[in-house]
């Protein structure tokens, strides 16, 4: 075969109900020149007996165990040119490689693509999506340009991870997935942040992110909150992403629930010193988080000391607050400010 402008990497678990729909999503993209590596158990035989007859189909066993082991045995059997996401279960529309090649190869100045989404549940309906996910959606079909996914990256994945798509050279400077105790997805994407990789997406909805109970993100406690604020304060004490951190310089804690207390805990491990919590419902002069002061927003401004402000609050109408507030003390975000889930 010649080299393929796009490998898709997808990995499977087990043969599930939408396992099929996944693959012929894929087999029906409008890019004609692409290879579909899947990625299975040891024994690949049951996965190969289930697949359809087609040349661009690869099966090949993981090298390592588990969902990291897949993704860079994956990466690493890729031949294409251009590496791209997908899992087992959603939907590529037709046109999603094709647009997404577009917008890599335009002059958007994007390296690492996503794509905007669609939440679907098990049997492929959006009117049964709960609240909560639907504005996770709008949330991240917002963030469309580099300027808004870096400002947005601590908040949580800015990028729906299996939309990803880059060219090969830009997941060889990124590095492997890490097996760590943490979401590996959250981690590459923060990991691109620091190395000055620009991340965008096109305008079009190209993918059906299905919704389910089986998901990883609840069935793997990797997933858990007080990992993804491991994640976030690595990143932000690394001094590649310039705020400071590792350089001594301290942070001022916005909330006091249980995002300010992961925020809190993982900072300390980083070697962060937290100066305190604000809340707007501060109690007595003696109120304390964390062996920290609690004090008031009226406070933070004479007490900041030129401290890194993280809004360590949960909730858009939360951060719509925050930003108000930031924007009236006239602070940048990235610099003075930024925004934690």
């Amino acid at each position: 075969m010649l080299t393929p402008e796009v490998s898709v990497v997808m990995p499977v678990r087990q043969w599930r109900p939408g396992t099929e729909a996944a693959i012929a999503s894929i087999l029906r993209q409008t890019l004609p020149s692409l290879e579909l590596l899947l990625i299975g158990q040891q024994d690949v035989r049951p996965l190969a007996n289930q697949l359809p007859r087609d040349p661009r189909i690869r099966v090949i066993p993981r090298r390592q165990p588990g969902i990291v082991g897949a993704l860079n045995t994956g990466l690493a059997e890729a031949r294409g040119r251009y590496l791209a996401r997908m899992d087992d279960d959603d939907i590529a529309y037709p046109e999603r490689l094709s647009e997404q090649l577009a917008h890599l190869r335009g002059n958007t100045g994007t390296q690492l693509c996503g794509c905007r989404i669609r939440f679907i549940d098990s049997a492929g309906r959006s009117d049964t999506i709960r609240r909560g996910n639907r504005d996770y959606a709008q949330w991240l079909n917002a963030l469309t340009d580099d300027g808004d996914i870096q400002a947005s990256r601590f908040i949580e994945c800015p990028l729906p991870h299996p939309t990803l798509m880059a060219h090969r050279d830009i997941w060889q400077r990124i590095g492997p997935y890490r097996d760590l105790d943490g979401p590996e997805d959250y981690d590459l994407i923060l990991r691109a942040t620091l190395a000055g990789i620009t991340l965008g997406k096109p305008d079009a909805v190209l993918l059906d992110w299905r919704e389910h109970p089986g998901r990883l993100t609840y069935a793997d406690p990797r997933y858990r909150r007080e990992a993804f604020a491991r994640c976030r304060a690595r990143a932000a004490a690394d001094p590649r992403s310039g705020l400071g951190l590792s350089e001594g310089r301290t942070v001022w804690l916005c909330g006091t629930g249980r995002n300010a207390r992961h925020w809190h805990d993982a900072l300390a491990d980083e070697g962060i010193d937290v100066a305190g919590f604000v809340d707007l419902h501060r109690h007595g002069p003696h109120r304390s988080k964390r062996g920290k002061p609690v004090i008031s927003y009226e406070e933070l401004p004479e007490r900041r000391c030129g401290a890194l402000v993280i809004g360590a609050v949960a909730g858009p109408s939360a951060h719509a607050a925050l930003l108000d507030y930031f924007d009236q003390q006239q602070w940048c975000r990235g610099r003075e400010f930024i925004l934690g889930g």
